[in-house]
């Protein structure tokens, strides 16, 4: 029986917001040990290394909180399974796909179209500098607001949301204070998935956090 010893790791590069597809050969990867191939911009590479005869190690960047996840991946599944799909522990935005190549492919077409159909739905999808951006950061304020850390310094958690071409606009409706959240950049999501709370500055306050 012919064992495909090729895999494609397709993740989004947070630095130019495009997917990179590498493809690593495993028998090169045991030469070597480590490969560490690099998106096309450079601002973003994976690590993978041979940790042992069956398992791998792979270091992947991560656009949905800015970070970088380890994963431990036996040898058996990457030549065995046509996919798998990897999401982010903290946003549970999905992060990587690995696998076949064309399965891969497949599969970042369906995930994109995924969140076309979520474009379309809201009637924006010629609207935004960055589609993708925008409602990842819908995203996370929404995961803020159910932890109960979006809220306006006068005590309001009620607050209103507008989105705009470049950013979302957030307001108190009791004492008007607000805040506007950049969302046109994966640099702007990126800040914005750090963020564990957002506080609107009430109407007599200058701080806004």
């Amino acid at each position: 029986m012919l064992i495909d010893m090729d895999v494609t790791i397709a993740y989004k590069c947070f630095c130019c917001g495009m997917f990179d597809f590498a493809n690593i050969n495993l028998f090169r990867l045991h030469r070597h040990k480590s490969i560490v191939p690099k998106c096309k911009c450079e601002g973003t590479k994976l690590k993978i290394v041979e940790i042992c005869k069956n398992n791998y190690a792979i270091t992947v960047p991560c656009i949905a909180c800015g970070e970088e996840h380890s994963l431990i991946i036996k040898r058996e599944d990457l030549t065995s399974k046509d996919i798998m799909v990897y999401t982010c522990p903290i946003t549970s935005i999905k992060q990587c796909f690995i696998g076949r190549d064309s399965s891969v492919r497949k599969h970042v077409d369906k995930f994109e179209k995924e969140l076309d159909v979520i474009i379309d739905g809201l009637g924006y999808e010629n609207y935004f500098v960055n589609t993708q951006v925008m409602i990842e950061t819908l995203n996370k304020i929404h995961d803020i607001a159910e932890q109960g850390d979006l809220r306006c310094q006068c005590g309001c958690n009620d607050i209103g949301v507008s989105l705009l071409r470049k950013g979302i606009y957030l307001k108190c409706p009791q004492c008007s204070g607000n805040k506007y959240i950049p969302a046109a950049s994966n640099n702007d999501l990126k800040k914005t998935i750090q963020r564990v709370r957002i506080i609107l500055a009430g109407k007599k306050s200058k701080y806004n956090y």
